[in-house]
């Protein structure tokens, strides 16, 4: 029961000791500002006219078609997304590979693309979340090995070029 008692009064005792000469004074906290990535609202790809030419799918939240490229252009259609959202997603959809040296005709055989994005922010100030980087893995022509391929501008997937 003493040690209780001493105990108990030397916990009093140095909870007064605050080492402040103004007991009352107090200092506010900074505030608690959520990241960029936890703000409200749903995530896009990119910007909506981060291609001119007809970038669809673009400035959307988890685009179920995409085109990719230029001159060829890819249609990228079927796809689905896992994690959107989060800050790396992936998905799997379908294209059709250009025939190249064939006057703008397309294979006919449709072929599986793999597409990351990654890094949130913001491509204006006020405007959605946006996925600023993405992969792509394609093959140029059936047969051919798929390789990773960077979709980006010239500032991330804000602006081309």
């Amino acid at each position: 029961m003493r040690l209780l008692v001493v105990t108990s009064l030397v916990c009093l005792l140095l909870a007064g000791c605050g080492g402040s000469s103004h007991p009352s004074e107090t200092h506010d906290a900074a505030p608690k500002r959520p990241p960029a990535s936890s703000a409200k609202g749903p995530v896009v790809l990119g910007a909506k006219d981060f291609v001119a030419w007809g970038g669809l799918g673009f400035g959307t939240p988890h685009p179920s078609r995409l085109a990719v490229g230029s001159d060829p252009s890819v249609l990228i259609a079927g796809i689905r997304w896992q994690g959107w959202g989060r800050e790396k997603a992936s998905g799997v959809g379908r294209y059709v590979a250009p025939h190249f040296g064939h006057g703008g005709a397309y294979h006919r055989k449709r072929l599986r693309a793999t597409l990351r994005v990654h890094g949130i922010g913001r491509c204006r100030p006020n405007g959605p979340r946006t996925y600023m980087a993405m992969k792509v893995k394609v093959a140029l022509q059936p047969g051919q090995r798929p390789g990773w391929y960077e979709v980006d501008g010239s500032h991330g997937l804000c602006s081309y070029p």
